[in-house]
């Protein structure tokens, strides 16, 4: 049986000293509501509050990659909340991988509600969408293969969040048809769309996330993040590397790796 509490307070520790590890204190989870069960400990225990949520998994090539049938979650810290343009420093040996994704910032709290949630509910507390760029990295070495289970339990696999401009006409955005481009030290390296993303509906990805956080005892609130998942390909990041998402009429956001 896994030990939650240790498993949690490894990964904890393992994020402070920027480090990776070869085994999981505490045991691996056997399936998902363990991988979730480790994630809440974490939540509990980190002391850094809760900026929003990324959701992973939002495509059917992505869900079979990662040996899941459907979305996941997992929670963005606020110290890992960048304003483009944005700097960090990854773990050394460790995954360093960029996603750039529609991200949505709340304007109010999502009221609580006994029955499911809907697009509708949804839309009523967007404020405004965002070019951004989830950084996606572990705190379990290669000799642990990476897995849908193993990337829920470590913080859903979030190592950074940058944002970029704001645009307030949300709801005007065609998603599925809106292009991007990532950019890795000035060479277009991969293109992609809102197609990519809950077939082409990103705000799906906040109405399953709020279904989603319910039972967890988790709800969203007003300024919270929501980073609705990789609309292009994932990307390994160099040492020293810069990363950049052109999302045309919604402006671009960067981030810089040491």
């Amino acid at each position: 049986m896994t030990d939650v509490s240790a498993a949690a307070a490894a990964l904890i520790s393992a994020r402070h000293e920027n480090r990776v590890m070869d085994e999981l204190p505490g045991g691996m989870p056997q399936n998902m509501n363990g991988a979730y069960a480790i994630q809440d400990g974490i939540v509990a225990a980190m002391d850094d509050a809760i900026a929003g949520w990324k959701v992973a998994f939002t495509n059917v090539p992505g869900q079979q990659k990662m040996g899941v049938d459907g979305p996941g979650a997992g929670p963005i810290f606020a110290s890992y909340v960048m304003e483009s343009p944005g700097k960090m420093t990854m773990p050394d040996p460790g995954l360093r991988i960029s996603e750039c994704e529609f991200a949505f910032r709340l304007n109010d709290d999502l009221p609580a509600k006994e029955s499911a949630y809907t697009d509708d509910d949804i839309r009523a507390v967007i404020g405004s969408v965002h070019p951004a760029i989830e950084i996606v990295n572990r705190r379990l070495s290669s000799a642990i293969p990476m897995s849908g289970l193993t990337v829920i339990l470590d913080h859903g696999g979030n190592g950074g969040f940058a944002y970029g401009p704001g645009t307030k006409d949300w709801a005007g955005v065609d998603y599925a048809n809106h292009a991007l481009k990532q950019i890795i030290n000035g060479e277009e390296k991969a293109v992609g769309s809102g197609s990519n993303v809950m077939d082409g509906n990103p705000i799906a990805s906040i109405t399953w996330l709020a279904n989603h956080l319910k039972p967890r005892g988790q709800s969203l609130k007003a300024g919270n993040w929501v980073s609705s998942g990789s609309a292009a390909e994932m990307l390994p990041v160099p040492d020293g590397g810069t990363v950049t998402g052109d999302f045309g009429s919604l402006g671009t956001v960067e981030v810089s790796f040491s």
